[in-house]
């Protein structure tokens, strides 16, 4: 038996995000058949995090314990003949067998997309088309407020057990492009719809809606209801997770 480390890229669109559960087709879900059918037997694997349902991830990491005479670099191409067009292994190789895709993590980056124009944008689907007119440097304000290390909470949907809500935003960067703005956040981790909020009140405090002091009053109190709206989820993508 050898454990195996994978590179994963998926098309979040159609699954209800990566974890199983009952009634609904996930990412992990759909793995996992894979790999049994490959391997001949029950395998089951281990992510870095868990991705959302409508989220997308370039750069997924995964393990899995195996015994089989395949290459390791010959399991994507074995598996891209059983995986679905919107799942794929990029990379396959041996670790130690200490080596866990979590618990190794020290930190991961996700990237959002937004559009700011009311105009059909047919090639921007997974772009979160924002139609209201925002002041672009008070968005990139809010934004630099909220890296560092802080108390998360009211950053975070209801319907998680997570008691630890600390965390520590590295980096925020933004690229823009005309109307198009790609958000990457970089930190040690994320609470249940994180990034999500902090997009969506940034955007709300951009337009006006929110004045910007919001920031400190959520940190300082945990507050959800001080906050913004919660962005949508199919412009996140999961771009690394660093070790």
């Amino acid at each position: 038996m050898a454990r195996y480390r994978c590179i994963m890229e998926y098309d979040g669109e159609n699954y209800s995000g990566f974890q199983i559960q009952p009634n609904a087709v996930t990412i992990q879900e759909i793995t996992e058949k894979a790999l049994s059918v490959l391997f001949g037997c029950d395998t089951k694997i281990t992510a870095s995090g868990r991705t959302d349902s409508g989220v997308s991830a370039k750069a997924q990491v995964i393990h899995f314990d195996a015994q089989t005479d395949i290459p390791d670099n010959k399991i994507p191409y074995c598996l891209q003949q059983i995986l679905p067009d919107d799942i794929s292994i990029l990379t396959c190789d041996k670790v130690n067998d200490d080596f866990h895709a979590r618990f190794d993590a020290k930190a991961k980056t996700y990237s959002y997309k937004i559009l700011l124009t009311n105009i059909n944008r047919p090639l921007y689907k997974k772009y979160y088309q924002y139609p209201y007119k925002i002041n672009i440097d008070l968005l990139y304000q809010a934004l630099d407020k909220i890296k560092g290390t802080h108390n998360f909470k009211a950053f975070m949907s209801s319907g998680s057990d997570i008691t630890n809500f600390e965390r520590t935003i590295y980096d925020i960067s933004h690229l823009q492009n005309k109307d198009c703005i790609t958000i990457r956040i970089t930190a040690n981790g994320f609470l249940y719809n994180m990034v999500r909020i902090i997009i969506g009140t940034s955007l709300d405090i951009a337009r006006g809606k929110l004045d910007i002091s919001v920031l400190d009053k959520m940190f300082e109190t945990g507050d959800r209801s001080f906050g913004g709206s919660t962005a949508p989820a199919h412009p996140l993508t999961l771009e690394e997770v660093f070790y």
